[in-house]
């Protein structure tokens, strides 16, 4: 009987002990893909038509994962060519910054529950700089600048033991967006909006393939849009399909 009792003791010490340190357990993941980017881009001052092109784009991405939260950092830079039915070949370098933390909103009881979704904010900083003659000495070059605070969501499927999908999304609630000073437009440079009115959104979805224990294949497809009427009325939709390595530690 006693010895049954220090058994008991033991068994309920070692799981009041070991319950902490699973809640804080943690995983680390780094990744970098590379691909396609296609974009539309209509900026009212310098053209009424839409410009259309594609280019070549890079993103590396750093997170944590924890039992019940998780951010992720990422950046990506693309550089395309593009024209419209009137004009002369553009060139556009996009930038992209985009940083996210997350609370687990579905159940972790459940060890055979595939389906994972979170939710939480997000800090979104993007920017496209367009030279609209760079083959000849005189040069239009316009930048417009992003920066939105809003809401994001990601939800996770497990398909097999070895694959599994990925959607996330952000939505701004506000932002401020950054355009030149246009000598007979006025000298607003800066607009700020709020949720509902100039939207900036942005999708990603993913296909995840574990290779071995600590590294995945990655195939992602995300969409970046964006409307703002002031300083100056500017429309785009960039796109972007790539493929990687993702590693986790």
């Amino acid at each position: 009987m006693r010895k049954s009792i220090v058994s008991l003791l033991l068994v309920y010490l070692f799981v009041a002990l070991t319950k902490p340190v699973l809640g804080q357990q943690r995983t680390q993941f780094l990744g970098l893909t590379a691909g396609l980017s296609p974009l539309q881009l209509k900026d009212r001052f310098r053209s009424e038509y839409t410009y259309r092109g594609a280019g070549l784009g890079l993103q590396v991405y750093y997170g944590q994962n924890r039992l019940k939260t998780q951010w992720q950092l990422e950046a990506a830079y693309s550089q395309v060519s593009s024209q419209s039915i009137v004009s002369r070949r553009a060139s556009t370098q996009l930038g992209d910054l985009l940083f996210t933390y997350r609370w687990r909103l579905s159940s972790t009881s459940r060890q055979e529950n595939r389906f994972a979704f979170f939710g939480g904010p997000g800090l979104h900083l993007f920017s496209t700089t367009t030279n609209y003659s760079p083959d000849i000495d005189v040069k239009t070059v316009v930048t417009t600048g992003i920066a939105a605070l809003g809401v994001s969501a990601k939800a996770t499927y497990q398909l097999s033991a070895k694959q599994s999908l990925e959607g996330q999304g952000f939505v701004s609630a506000l932002s401020g967006v950054y355009r030149p000073d246009y000598a007979y437009f006025g000298r607003d440079k800066l607009a700020v909006s709020w949720l509902g009115k100039n939207p900036f959104l942005n999708a990603q979805l993913s296909y995840q393939y574990q290779l071995s224990k600590q590294l995945k294949a990655i195939g992602i497809y995300q969409l970046t849009y964006f409307h703002y009427d002031k300083p100056r009325p500017v429309t785009g939709l960039t796109q972007s399909v790539r493929l990687g390595l993702q590693r986790t530690f």
